[in-house]
């Protein structure tokens, strides 16, 4: 019997959804779909079992290792410019919230972004952790330093523009 299958677009974005074999794809990628409260269960495992620093460790590699293999995926596809222009779609329709990039200079190796309605803030929040969000800063500073060919490191702050919070991440090259 034929798979079932349920094509969409969102914007440039190609989902897929083979229902008979539970399987799902964006962008020809394989993918899950978890909710905010899987995540939070995770996060939760994470500090019942190690102390603060061992589980901050784990979510700061985690989300390098993952821009990382992120960058990796797109940059066969398409020039570091390309990737930047489409990957706040990309970011935004994986319900990851919205990525804002409001400075690239490739010259100068520096980028920031902006985090609006982050999942990582989603969910520290609702679990009352008081901590500053790691792992999509370290996402970030994994997806620039392999697409820019350099070391990065970043700089987090909290914003608050017109009633409108979010973080902002400062990338920039290791000296």
């Amino acid at each position: 019997m034929p798979d079932s299958i349920t094509e969409f677009s969102i914007n440039r974005d190609e989902f897929i959804w083979k229902k008979e074999r539970g399987l799902f794809f964006q962008n020809d990628a394989s993918a899950i779909v978890l909710w905010d409260l899987a995540i939070e269960i995770l996060l939760q495992t994470l500090d019942e079992h190690l102390d603060i620093e061992k589980s901050n460790t784990i979510l700061k590699n985690f989300g390098f290792r993952m821009g990382v293999m992120v960058s990796e995926y797109y940059s066969e596809r398409m020039d570091l410019e390309n990737i930047l222009i489409q990957f706040s779609d990309i970011y935004r329709n994986a319900g990851w919230g919205n990525v804002k990039i409001t400075k690239f200079s490739k010259e100068d190796k520096q980028v920031i972004i902006e985090l609006h309605n982050s999942w990582e803030h989603r969910v520290f929040k609702a679990i009352n952790k008081n901590q500053e969000c790691i792992i999509m800063p370290n996402y970030w500073t994994g997806f620039m330093s392999e697409l820019m060919k350099e070391n990065m490191s970043y700089l987090i702050t909290e914003k608050n523009q017109n009633g409108i919070e979010y973080s902002e991440i400062q990338l920039f090259a290791k000296e």
